[in-house]
């Protein structure tokens, strides 16, 4: 298994970017208009997604163009469940260092978020844009 690092360098920028978005908009949405803290966050998370999405397809795998709406559409999905999977294992995890250390929900998800970037990396690049 090879890591293109200047690829890995520029999905952990596109992740960066991602992650101010949804912190910014919960902010925004609990302070802001008074949103409950879930659907702020289910709303964070999606806008989020969506800019990581919009982002990796421009800047990270640039090389690897959508040939066709159809593609696009194809790749959002198998993105939601690259997503998706990612998140489980990051929630497991916070939860796992939640239970078995004194640390802080936000120093465990930050744990978390580590030790998944780089299996978040390899199942977006094998799933999502692969080769074709």
């Amino acid at each position: 298994m090879r890591i293109d690092f200047r690829r890995w360098g520029v999905f952990n920028l596109v992740g960066m970017g991602g992650f101010v978005l949804q912190i910014g908009t919960i902010a925004l949405l609990t302070r802001g208009f008074g949103w409950r803290s879930l659907v702020a966050t289910a709303m964070s998370l999606e806008l989020a997604a969506l800019h990581n999405f919009i982002g990796h397809n421009r800047f990270t795998w640039n090389d690897r163009p959508a040939g066709s709406v159809r593609e696009w559409g194809r790749r959002y999905v198998k993105y939601q469940i690259a997503k998706t999977t990612s998140l489980a294992f990051s929630l497991a995890i916070t939860m796992i260092v939640l239970a078995t250390t004194p640390l802080a929900p936000e120093v465990a998800n930050t744990i978390a978020v580590l030790v998944c970037a780089l299996p978040n990396y390899l199942l977006t690049e094998r799933l999502v844009f692969t080769r074709t």
